[in-house]
């Protein structure tokens, strides 16, 4: 490749990373997508140099962190960690890009409240990193999720570490990003002299221009100087956040500077801060429409040239298909009763979704919109009903319909997590050796409603804290072993139980129970 096209090729790296960045239009994250994805695929087959390969999968990943597809993004991250540990030559820029997609994987852990899962990965990832400035960044990461569960003198012992590790390091970013935490935990735990750290890691910023860093500094200055009452210097700081938001243009650090402006009391950004809020939602919203469009007409291309490659296969397999027609009927029309009233039961939960997004959410968002237009507006009370909409929506997740179009793995994976926090750990054996094809389409919903349900009463009734979910394949059929260490019951089948044995009596999979008070309980299926 020439030095012309090397730099063509480096400047639009530069341009789609920017446009994941900071998307301005509907289309940026779609157009950074299709950039990736042919520099991926242009990179998949060279042995020699995996790095613009990786370099194309993190990418991707960061444009699926930003849609909202966590799961997609943390195959991604996890793919790329195998990538980078099968490279032989290790340099500077691989230690990097693992650290990167360790602390994303860390923070979608965290995200989801699996505080236990991200100290587990960021432990992991210390044992191998010998360089102090990704030391100082898994610390700082550490520090972050203890300060999330507000376990502050923990976190203050890990920003400490952090910061020695920085500033062994050299890199004043690193610097600066530690002891500004590491202060600001200081002040929330009244040690002295947090101010002067505060300021400290500031000025380091301001000397490197490093707009990222200055941001985070006026705002944990902000907070400091709300919290000591003094309200001039909390104006000033909130003045340069605000300030330097705008300069850098990016609509996220805009609506962080206009929602501390309010929180702090300053009541006349609380409408900029709204309709901002509103518009970045609605941009949201259409970047997501148009990258899933993207991605549909990519696969129908896809699809439609390889399906041009199989014309000859498909007149061989159409005479094959008339051939066992007049067999498969027999077995169409035997189970054609049984399919319909799955289906009953399937279209009897999808108009249930509906019903509860339609009319409960969608009233708590008409009384969101009333008091963003009244004039007793309330920032705290907003969030509040914000967050009884997210509620809302969940509960219409769990009763919504399947989308057999993801991996059945990743669905059943995803359940599981939705249980998993800190009281209650939920381990799977097996999930990823069964093959889920042999499983078929009628059949998927009800095992994903089953394992559900269990999951449910656990919760509700067991206090189990440990749940085991053992998955084996024998010949043709597929067996689930559950397990949890809750109280236990004496077996009565009332609703719940006659409900789950009659889902799987449906699709012709039988199920057995054992429960003894105190000895937990147990779940035996085979499909």
């Amino acid at each position: 490749m020439s030095s012309t096209s090397n730099a063509q090729e480096t400047d639009s790296l530069s341009y789609y990373s920017n446009k994941i960045n900071n998307p301005l239009k509907t289309d940026d994250l779609a157009k950074a997508y299709q950039f990736f994805t042919q520099l991926k695929i242009d990179n998949s087959k060279k042995k020699e140099d995996k790095t613009r390969y990786i370099y194309a999968i993190q990418n991707l990943a960061r444009i699926q962190m930003r849609l909202g597809y966590t799961s997609e993004s943390e195959l991604l991250h996890l793919e790329c960690i195998d990538l980078l540990a099968e490279l032989e030559n290790k340099t500077a820029w691989t230690e990097i890009c693992y650290t990167t997609s360790i602390s994303e994987l860390g923070r979608i852990y965290r995200e989801r409240k699996d505080y236990s899962q991200s100290l587990a990965l960021y432990d992991e990832a210390l044992t191998t990193a010998n360089l102090p400035a990704d030391r100082a960044v898994l610390l700082n990461n550490k520090g972050y999720v203890y300060e999330f569960k507000n376990e502050l003198e923990t976190a203050l012992s890990l920003y400490k570490a952090a910061y020695s590790k920085a500033l062994e390091s050299a890199n004043t970013v690193e610097i600066a990003r530690t002891l500004s935490n590491l202060s600001f935990i200081q002040s929330q735990l009244h040690i002295p002299n947090a101010e002067k750290g505060l300021i400290e890691a500031l000025d380091l910023r301001l000397k490197d221009q490093y707009p990222n860093g200055m941001i985070s500094s006026y705002n944990h200055l902000t907070r400091f100087y709300k919290e000591a009452k003094d309200s001039l210097n909390m104006k000033r700081y909130s003045d340069k956040f605000l300030e330097t938001a705008r300069i850098t243009g990016v609509a996220e650090h805009l609506q962080s500077a206009l929602r501390l402006k309010v929180e702090t009391g300053e009541t006349d950004y609380a409408l900029p801060y709204i309709n901002l809020n509103d518009s970045l939602n609605n941009l949201e919203e259409e970047q997501r429409n148009n990258f899933n469009y993207y991605v549909y007409q990519y696969d129908k291309k896809e699809k439609d040239f390889q399906d041009s490659q199989l014309d000859n296969e498909r007149l061989l397999y159409l005479l094959l298909f008339i051939a066992l027609a007049s067999l498969s009927i027999y077995f169409i029309l035997s189970y054609k009763h049984k399919k319909e009233k799955l289906q009953e039961v399937y279209n009897t939960e999808t108009r249930i979704s509906r019903k509860i997004h339609d009319e409960v959410a969608n009233d708590v968002y008409h009384v969101m919109t009333q008091l963003q237009t009244g004039s007793n507006s309330s920032i705290e009370l907003l969030d509040h009903l914000e967050n009884i909409y997210k509620r809302t929506r969940d509960i219409s997740k769990q009763n919504s319909s399947i989308d057999l179009n993801i991996p059945y793995e990743e669905l059943l994976s995803d359940l599981f997590l939705s249980y998993k926090n800190e009281k209650v750990t939920i381990i799977t054996k097996g999930l990823q050796l069964i093959d889920w094809q042999n499983l078929r389409d009628v059949q998927k919903p009800t095992v994903y409603r089953v394992l559900q349900e269990l999951l449910t009463n656990m919760r509700k009734h067991s206090e189990a804290s440990f749940v085991f979910i053992n998955f084996s394949s024998t010949g043709n059929s597929i067996n689930i072993n559950y397990k949890d260490n809750g109280m236990g019951a004496d077996l009565v089948k009332g609703n719940g139980l006659q409900n789950i044995e009659n889902r799987i009596h449906s699709i012709n999979g039988t199920i057995a129970f054992e429960s003894e008070i105190g000895k937990g309980f147990k779940a035996i299926i085979t499909i």
